[in-house]
């Protein structure tokens, strides 16, 4: 029995280990870091609001915030993850899901950045989905 544990607690180990190998060596934009916010309609499906505050920490984690708004109905709701820059996309995932969502993205200005799914965990009716987040700054 004192084996069985000793062998589950240096599993966990080192997966835990392994996990923060991993995301130490992802590769971050640091133009990305900080409070970022957006909003859209009718971009995912027709008659759905969407609005967002993102906060993109330096050690590769996220904080999303989200509140949609469909046929009259509020939901808000938080989703948290990892992100990185692989092969020059932006990848976002989500710890709830254990799903990947992967964009292409480019900066319109400092504080502008243009995002075009290439790949995501969910099914949109608009395949060329695409959103602009704007930093939020600091005051």
């Amino acid at each position: 029995m004192k084996k069985l544990l000793l062998i589950a607690i240096f599993g966990i180990i080192t997966i835990s280990n392994a996990q923060e190998k991993d995301s130490k060596a992802n590769k971050l934009d640091n133009k990305m870091f900080g409070s970022w916010k957006g909003s859209e309609n009718d971009n995912q499906r027709k008659g759905l609001v969407k609005y967002w505050i993102q906060h993109r920490f330096e050690d590769g984690t996220f904080l999303l915030l989200f509140t949609a708004v469909e046929n009259g109905e509020v939901e808000s709701f938080v989703e948290k993850g990892q992100w990185w820059i692989e092969n020059g996309e932006f990848h976002e995932l989500y710890f709830n899901s254990g799903k990947t969502d992967v964009y292409t993205y480019t900066f319109i200005d400092d504080n502008h950045v243009k995002f075009k799914a290439k790949k995501v965990g969910v099914s949109f009716e608009n395949l060329e989905y695409e959103f602009i987040d704007t930093k939020i700054e600091d005051e």
